[in-house]
């Protein structure tokens, strides 16, 4: 993740948390080296584990930037948007203002690209792909989504995606609550 320094940020949160290297490696199943290179900016996690790394640290993997909370009815402008770069495959913009309801997001997925593992985390999630094809796995099931296709699922199951189309996915996503 670039965009506004994702490692540190992760090394803010870190410390704020009072937790070591050392803790947050046992935490997340990652050795101290891995999150070092991680804060240093030297590696990109999978989607993941940084969920992981976001839930050790108390935070929804989208407001991982975010150090406030306007109250409910602000607004942000274009251009103001935050943009998370989870790796070269995949980023973020973070369309909502933050808060404790719901995330509404834009996702690119490079061709070729995946989330990485499977991950679970409360909530539901909902979206739609605006171009490209996806294929979501969501527990046991696999559903290939084209342009103007939609989906909704728990997001208490395991679920991955991949990018199995010619260029770039781009989809607009809602979690509630923020669990991401």
């Amino acid at each position: 993740m670039e965009g506004d320094n994702l490692g540190e940020q992760l090394r803010h949160l870190r410390v704020e948390k009072r937790l070591t290297l050392r803790a947050l490696a046992e935490r997340v199943d990652k050795s101290e080296s891995y999150l070092s290179r991680l804060e240093n900016g030297q590696i990109n996690p999978t989607l993941g584990t940084l969920k992981r790394i976001a839930d050790a640290l108390g935070r929804p993997l989208v407001h991982l930037l975010e150090n406030d909370f306007p109250p409910l009815g602000a607004m942000k402008k274009k251009g103001e948007h935050r943009r998370l770069v989870v790796s070269p495959e995949l980023e973020y913009e973070i369309l909502s203002v933050p808060n404790h309801q719901v995330t509404l997001f834009k996702g690119v997925l490079r061709e070729g690209g995946t989330s990485g593992e499977a991950y679970r985390h409360q909530g539901v999630e909902t979206g739609i792909v605006l171009k490209g094809t996806i294929k979501i796995t969501v527990g046991n099931k696999e559903f290939l989504l084209k342009e103007g296709d939609s989906i909704t699922y728990r997001s208490e199951e395991l679920h991955h995606f991949e990018n199995v189309g010619k260029g770039d996915v781009i989809w607009i996503w809602a979690v509630s609550p923020p669990t991401f």
